[in-house]
C-alpha cells in the first residue's frame, strides 16, 4: 500500500479567539507538512465602518489632499534609456537614435 495518511495534530500556537481556523497535519512519510486553513466568515455585525473626515468641516484640508492626489498623477514618468529599450526589444542602441545623429 503505497498510499500516505495524515495524522492530525490538536497544536495551536493562535489565541482560541484568533480570526482563523488552522489544522496542521504530516504525511505518514513524515516528508510534508499540512496546513489547512480556510477563511473564516466574519458577521457583519462584528465588523465596523472606516473613519472618514467630513468634506464639509475639513475643506482646506479636502483641497489639498485633492491638489496633491492631481500633482501626483501629472508626474512625468521615466522613459525607458536607449540601453533598456535595446535590451527588451533584442536590438542595437542605433535603432534608437534619431536619423541623423
Amino acid at each position: 500500500d503505497q498510499s500516505l495518511h495524515c495524522a492530525k495534530s490538536t497544536y495551536s500556537a493562535l489565541p482560541d479567539d484568533y480570526n482563523c481556523r488552522v489544522e496542521l497535519a504530516m504525511t505518514s512519510d513524515r516528508k510534508t507538512i499540512v496546513c489547512y486553513h480556510p477563511s473564516v466568515d466574519i458577521p457583519y455585525e462584528h465588523t465596523k465602518p472606516i473613519p472618514r473626515r467630513d468634506p464639509i468641516k475639513n475643506f482646506a484640508e479636502s483641497q489639498d489632499q485633492v491638489l496633491k492626489a492631481r500633482l501626483m498623477d501629472t508626474s512625468p514618468k521615466p522613459e525607458p534609456t536607449i540601453e533598456e529599450l535595446s535590451k527588451m526589444f533584442y536590438t542595437t542602441k542605433h535603432r534608437w537614435y534619431p536619423v541623423g545623429q
